[in-house]
């Protein structure tokens, strides 16, 4: 008797949808044979997650074949390639060619898209390396999610790369840029759009709801901003920017009323105005309701509370929830810093306060939360008092919500 006649299909479902979340892909192959009703389920948890690697350069015979059986076997095999919802595609060198690049193919319904290029380098527009990077955006409309890693890109072939983004996936909610530079022989070509913010509204056909940059070249961000509709933010995390890069992205997104979650990196920053809008960073961050200010040393975070309190006293603030992340720990010498955060919380008694420490040699999460917090913050623990906790990287994890 047939599996199926026995008990409703969702019965079935749901043990495939368990037996994907604890077992191996062996035991969900083996549900697929079971009967001919078990397998859609089966694949689309075997086939949803697509890796490919690319060989070192001096391995080129081996990664050509490898190439060519990763196109045969998957990309442009319907029975895998259809049930595929995300793809990281990753080059292990700067070397590596076109051919070592398999094409979109039968990978139609993608919903995120990783690229780890190992900082490959696009020489320019009609660079074939590019070519076979972008035909993965063109043949997916479905993408909700892309993530570019480690890339050094000529300024007009990061053009082409960006607005075929907003042509070729109208459904983009979410965009990670992450160590994306132009070559060394660009750099006056990158500098002089640091200053062009670029308005090409045609081109704005996305509304992100979340943005990731960290680590990228200054002169991008007038290409991005030219592209990318930044009204309807939901969540933004700017890391290891130039001061300029973030005040211009901030700026954005002043006109932005869903923010509700920033993450900013001040740990190299002393400048605290939106360029050209006269608005005071801490007054744009008082109006969010969760902020996570990155700071490189405990004596930044008396003064970084205060203008962030007199801020919120100025116009109305919707701040609910303050984290401060530290990039060092603090040395048992460090002076007792509790009365700012003593005041900070008096004025604003609802207000959620946290810190947490980047992770040093020698250090562990544990002993950061017990060796010296409790000297340094005699309010750390009590109720209502500052609460130890880790950050909340978001975008290290996003594709997974996809």
């Amino acid at each position: 008797m047939s599996p199926s006649s026995v008990f409703p299909p969702e019965i079935y479902d749901k043990i495939i949808d368990e037996v994907s979340s604890s077992s191996s892909k062996d035991n969900l192959s083996a549900c697929s044979l079971v009967d001919r009703s078990w397998i859609s389920r089966s694949r689309a948890h075997m086939f949803r997650d697509i890796n490919f690697t690319t060989a070192s350069k001096k391995d080129l015979p081996t990664s050509i074949k490898h190439t060519v059986a990763f196109q045969q076997n998957v990309a442009s095999n319907t029975d895998v390639a259809l049930y595929a919802r995300h793809l990281v595609l990753t080059l292990t060198s700067s070397g590596n060619t076109a051919s070592q690049i398999p094409q979109a193919s039968q990978l139609l319904n993608l919903h995120s898209i990783t690229l780890k290029c190992s900082n490959s380098i696009i020489y320019a527009v009609n660079d074939a390396v590019l070519t076979r990077l972008l035909s993965f955006i063109r043949h997916n409309q479905n993408l909700e999610h892309i993530s570019v890693q480690s890339l050094v890109i000529e300024p007009s072939a990061f053009d082409v790369f960006i607005k075929c983004i907003g042509i070729r996936a109208p459904r983009l909610r979410s965009l990670h840029l992450q160590s994306v530079w132009g070559p060394d022989w660009t750099t006056d070509v990158w500098n002089q759009r640091k200053s062009a913010q670029r308005s090409e509204s045609h081109h704005k056909v996305h509304a992100l709801t979340k943005l990731f940059i960290s680590h990228c070249e200054d002169g991008l961000i007038s290409t991005f901003i030219g592209a990318f509709d930044l009204r309807y933010l939901e969540r933004i995390a700017l890391t290891n920017l130039d001061w300029g890069s973030c005040m211009t992205i901030i700026a954005a997104t002043l006109n932005s009323t869903s923010l509700n979650h920033f993450t900013l990196d001040l740990s190299d920053h002393r400048r605290f105005s939106i360029n050209g809008s006269g608005e005071d960073i801490y007054t744009r961050l008082a109006s969010i309701p969760t902020v996570q200010l990155i700071l490189q040393r405990f004596s930044d975070a008396p003064s970084t509370l205060q203008r962030l309190q007199r801020a919120a006293f100025q116009r109305q603030h919707f701040l609910k929830q303050l984290h401060l992340q530290f990039r060092q720990y603090p040395s048992p010498s460090e002076p007792v810093i509790d009365t700012a955060f003593r005041e900070f919380q008096y004025s604003f008694p609802r207000l959620r306060v946290s810190i947490g420490f980047d992770i040093q040699e020698g250090i562990s999460s544990t002993s950061a939360a017990t060796m010296n917090t409790s000297a340094l913050f005699r309010r750390m623990g009590q109720i209502g008092g500052l609460q130890f906790e880790s950050l909340d990287a978001w975008w290290t994890h996003e594709a997974e919500r996809y």
